[in-house]
């Protein structure tokens, strides 16, 4: 019985592989473009208005696909070159701007101005009696240990 239930979950697990493989194979193939121009119908005109519109060859789609993919790159370098040019005036001009007022924000939001709350001296000696007494204790118990 065991050997039964053992083969029917390998059979199980063997389905689920095998249909993973199948699935990701294809996902694979039509991404990358694999058959290329095979899956297209090629059939030639029959009318006399399809032949007006027949295309000599897939070599002149390819140049014109790279001319256009050059002009698209030269855009977008000279767009980024620009949008560069201004992101690098907006952050100057914002940094003479705000030179001066940075350490005042920086004041403002860390509330330096106002004085220490007496809780938190409080909290903070206690804090240092702390530190202080742990860091003691270890030379106190080598103190002990030695005499």
């Amino acid at each position: 019985m065991n050997r039964v239930i053992s083969l029917l979950q390998k059979m199980r697990l063997r389905q689920i592989v095998t249909s993973f493989l199948v699935v990701l194979t294809f996902l694979v193939s039509t991404a990358f473009d694999v058959h290329g121009n095979q899956l297209q119908a090629q059939a030639e005109p029959v009318t006399p208005e399809a032949t007006k519109y027949k295309t000599d060859s897939g070599d002149d789609q390819i140049s014109i696909k790279q001319e256009r993919i050059k002009e698209n790159a030269e855009k977008s370098a000279k767009l980024l070159a620009d949008e560069g040019k201004q992101v690098k005036n907006q952050a100057v001009e914002s940094t003479q701007d705000s030179g001066k007022n940075l350490f005042d924000n920086i004041r403002e939001k860390l509330n330096l101005d106002e004085p220490i709350d007496p809780g938190t001296k409080k909290a903070v000696e206690q804090l240092e009696d702390t530190a202080s007494e742990v860091v003691k204790a270890p030379q106190r118990a080598l103190k002990n240990a030695i005499d």
